[in-house]
């Protein structure tokens, strides 16, 4: 393996861990959300919380495992919550809210089309 060839590696790995902090902050933060909108853990609590995040936990193989495509499926799906962040921010009384979700799908969705792109360049060589 060459230089250029390793920095790329070392490049992607970087990438990816960027991807995986805002996941995970993403999922987190949706808990947080959803537990200081209803103010008590219960079971309609739970399932609003597991629906909000369904779509993400279905890429998280993919995610860990580097696979191309589920990248690339998922830049596409952070996207709805980018645009749900956005919404949320415009509500005065949740604006920090929204801000910090419009900010973990930013870092997400700029990680993983940097990774996509590298590993592209990667598969090329």
């Amino acid at each position: 393996m060459n230089s250029a060839q390793q920095q790329a590696h070392d490049a992607v790995a970087g990438y990816r861990l960027v991807a995986l902090c805002c996941f995970y902050g993403l999922i987190l933060y949706f808990g947080f959300s959803t537990y200081q909108a209803l103010s008590a853990i219960s079971l309609s609590s739970l399932l609003i919380w597991l629906i909000q995040i369904l779509p993400l936990v279905l890429f998280a193989p993919g995610l860990h495992r580097t696979i191309l495509r589920s990248n690339i499926w998922l830049s596409f799906i952070v996207l709805l919550y980018f645009t749900h962040g956005v919404l949320v921010a415009f509500d005065t009384a949740r604006t920090v809210l929204g801000l910090i979700e419009i900010s973990l799908c930013t870092g997400l969705f700029c990680s993983l089309v940097l990774q996509i792109r590298k590993l592209q360049n990667l598969a090329r060589q």
